[in-house]
């Protein structure tokens, strides 16, 4: 620097430039040789490394099953090192130097192959080598300028490979075998399986079917004929939802939409079972129980629905038919007239009857929950289900009092455990009125005992002959029975049969045996048989009596009771008043006759009288009082005539009365003819007279003015009986006609008076009607008839 600051100081200005430029070269090469050391000491450093890669890698080659080798283009080895040429009998000095060709001379494929390498290919091949088994891989080694100048290789030892990959073919070929033979039993396994689950799906009950996308059946088992009635050919094709009943159709199809969004979403759905109604071919419906799933393709393409479906109509009948015994019971148990309640075990009430709620004026609901004494603290009934159900019993009864609305009833209470005693159900029954009954039959009883005592002294101490017998024989009687049968104790009579105390013959003449089975058998049917009979007392006596038979049950058994009265002094008396009666009756029919000939005398007085008589007014006044005794007469000729001396033939009566009037106005009868219709009756004299002269009166009023200026005509006489009561009495005439100006109530003619008055006498009805001709009509009750309904009256 001193000598730069001289030459400047000395020199001029190029001089002080020349010395900076040695100051910046010094600079520069002071640089350089710092850079040069540090490139020195990275190349020594990277020759380190080399030497070690290349002892690592020397290692590496020593130690793994490889050669690796150079050769040049004459085919002699420049490299040969690795593990691998101690297993070819060669060490890596020995070898350098040495011709391939000459090492591998005997196998010509090393050879050919290290040709080509050498042509400019690159290889690898596998070679043997007595037990190795190698794998090289070669490449040709070329200078600068591309030409070849050698080729480099790698030789590799995979012989425990090939042995492995020998290995692992035969044990492959013998895997494949197995397989094969498995796959074999596999199938026919399968096949098997198949026909079995074939079998299975034929012949299931349950519908197996599976429908794809759009909703088409795709598959249908067997089981459609029996449910749907239609064979699988007739539903494969057809959209589900036709086989449905309308009204379910948009359910069908919105649970067949929601299967199908669900899957897209997850793996698999769940299957949601559900009921369902179809129609089979015949259109009737069928109920099912649904099944399904969705199919799914491996990579989760949804390929349809398929599922089962189970006839479950049966079940619905019995649904149905429990549903409906269940609302008969429920029915039931509301209809009966007790308290039936349901408890549970923590003493609330689980459910009412109708009948218990409606007592207590309560809906059924209201009691649901609530402690079973809500309504009266400290019941009996509480206290009963309380002790029940602390109790082991199962089962249990008590008679209680239970204050309902006011009113204290007495009810029997019983109780039955259910659901292994954690409920109860009570069922009261109202015996308030079985209380009162057995309070009153009690007395009853007492009342019975006292009268059968009262009845039994009677049946002891009766004058009648009351017994009791079976088909066979007596075996009961009482003692007025040992005295009218004249045996001395009870022994005597026992045990004999009817027919013993009978003669052989009844005084008809009938078998006395024969005739009392019938009787027997007329009380076994009708209950009843009342008769007169003639007994034989033990010494052989006969006795008239009267037999009451009476069919009663003892012990089960039909038996009957005899009833015998002696009635020899009734049978006498009898006798008497029948040799009475027959002298009476002679008698009476004798006043009849003697009657009948003092009003035939009057007759004729009258008659002759007539002849005397100019006037001829009087003279047809006779007449009239003639026949009108002459009627009279009439009745009682027919009385003393007649077996019931009390009674007459009606129509044969109006018959001879009629005929009588005819020959009396003979002259103006003529050409007049006479129809009766008269009803079969008999009546009394009472009413037999008075009917007598009416028809004696309006028939005689009729021959003398009905028919003047007539030469013929008609006279009806009608007689009925209206309800077997009322007497219908209709006389009428075809003549000119009542008068109209005349009235018959006020008649001042004897004929007319008399007729409203034997009318009246008989508390009857005479009425006037218009007709042609004449008509009158006279309705009233028989005299007999009359009392009766009077009595009623009364």
């Amino acid at each position: 620097m001193s000598h730069c600051n001289q030459s400047v100081s000395s020199s001029d200005t190029s001089a002080a430039e020349m010395c900076e430029t040695s100051a910046s070269l010094q600079q520069t090469i002071e640089q350089l040789r710092v850079e040069l050391n540090s490139t020195r000491e990275q190349l020594y450093g990277e020759i380190d490394r080399l030497k070690k890669a290349s002892e690592t890698m020397q290692a590496a080659i020593n130690a793994a099953p490889i050669v690796l080798w150079a050769i040049d283009t004459d085919g002699k080895l420049t490299v040969a090192e690795g593990k691998q040429l101690e297993n070819l009998g060669l060490k890596s000095r020995e070898a350098v130097g040495q011709s391939i060709f000459e090492i591998y001379s005997s196998q010509p494929d090393i050879l050919e192959n290290i040709a080509q390498v050498l042509a400019g290919s690159d290889r690898t091949w596998t070679t043997q080598q007595g037990d190795l088994v190698c794998i090289i891989r070669a490449t040709p080694l070329r200078d600068r300028n591309g030409e070849i100048v050698g080729a480099v290789g790698i030789s590799t030892d995979i012989t425990e490979r090939s042995r492995s990959i020998a290995a692992l073919k035969t044990a492959n070929q013998e895997l494949e075998r197995r397989l094969q033979q498995q796959t074999a039993a596999l199938n026919a396994a399968l096949s098997k399986s198949e026909k079995k689950y074939r079998n299975l799906v034929e012949t299931s009950q349950e519908l197996i079917w599976s429908i794809d996308e759009e909703g088409f059946l795709t598959f249908v088992n067997s089981a459609a004929k029996r449910i749907y009635g239609y064979e699988p050919p007739e539903m494969i094709g057809r959209q589900f939802t036709e086989f449905s009943i309308p009204e379910q159709k948009p359910q069908q199809i919105e649970i067949f939409e929601q299967l199908l969004a669900i899957a897209d979403i997850q793996l698999q759905p769940p299957s949601s079972p559900y009921e369902t109604v179809h129609l089979r071919k015949d259109g009737t419906p069928v109920h099912l129980r649904i099944n399904s799933i969705v199919n799914k393709a491996e990579n989760g393409t949804i390929l349809g629905i398929s599922g089962t479906a189970t006839d479950i109509s049966d079940r619905k009948r019995s649904e149905e038919a429990l549903q409906e015994a269940t609302d008969q019971l429920r029915a039931v148990l509301d209809a009966v007239p007790g308290l039936i309640s349901w408890v549970s075990s923590d003493l609330r009430y689980i459910g009412v009857n109708e009948h218990l709620a409606a007592s207590f004026k309560r809906p059924p609901e209201s009691f649901v929950g609530q402690e079973i004494g809500f309504l009266e603290r400290g019941s009996s009934f509480a206290q009963l289900v309380r002790k029940f159900f602390e109790s082991s019993s199962q089962q249990t009864w008590q008679e209680i009092d239970i204050e309902i609305n006011g009113s204290v009833r007495n009810y029997l209470i019983v109780g039955q455990k259910y659901h292994q005693g954690s409920a109860a159900v009570s069922v009261g029954i109202d015996i308030t009125d079985r209380k009162h009954a057995e309070a009153q039959k009690t007395k009853l009883i007492a009342s019975l005992q006292e009268s059968e005592h009262k009845f039994r002294s009677l049946y002891e101490a009766t004058s009648d002959a009351v017994m009791l017998f079976d088909e066979k024989e007596f075996f009961d009687c009482n003692p007025a029975t040992l005295k009218i049968f004249g045996c001395s104790k009870k022994k005597e009579f026992y045990g004999k049969h009817l027919s013993e105390f009978s003669p052989l013959f009844q005084p008809n003449g009938q078998d006395s045996a024969r005739l009392a089975s019938q009787k027997i058998a007329t009380a076994m049917h009708r209950g009843s048989c009342r008769f007169d009979w003639v007994h034989k007392r033990l010494d052989g006596s006969e006795f008239p009596a009267e037999v009451l038979l009476n069919a009663m049950e003892i012990n089960g058994k039909k038996v009957l009771q005899a009833v015998v009265r002696d009635i020899t002094d009734r049978k006498r008396d009898e006798d008497q008043i029948k040799a009475s009666l027959a002298e009476k009756e002679v008698l009476l029919k004798e006043i009849h006759h003697r009657v009948k000939n003092n009003l035939q005398v009057i007759s004729s007085l009258l008659k002759l009288q007539s002849r005397y008589i100019q006037d001829s007014r009087i003279t047809e006044m006779l007449k009239e009082s003639q026949n009108r005794v002459r009627s009279m007469a009439l009745v009682h000729e027919q009385l003393y005539q007649s077996k019931d001396l009390s009674k007459i033939d009606f129509g044969e009566y109006i018959q001879n009365l009629a005929h009588n009037l005819f020959q009396a106005y003979e002259i103006d009868a003529k050409g007049v003819n006479l129809q009766t219709n008269i009803a079969s009756c008999s009546l009394n004299v009472d009413t037999a007279v008075p009917c007598g002269l009416i028809i004696n009166e309006l028939v005689t009023n009729s021959l003398k003015y009905a028919f003047i200026n007539k030469e013929a005509g008609e006279i009806k006489i009608d007689f009925s009986l209206e309800n077997n009561q009322v007497c219908v009495l209709v006389v009428s005439d075809s003549g000119i006609g009542f008068p109209q100006e005349l009235d018959y109530r006020n008649a001042r003619t004897l004929g007319l008076r008399l007729v409203v008055s034997l009318v009246n006498q008989l508390r009857g009805k005479i009425e006037l009607l218009e007709t042609v001709g004449t008509t009158f009509k006279i309705t009233f009750l028989p005299a007999k008839s009359y009392q009766e309904k009077k009595l009623n009256v009364k």
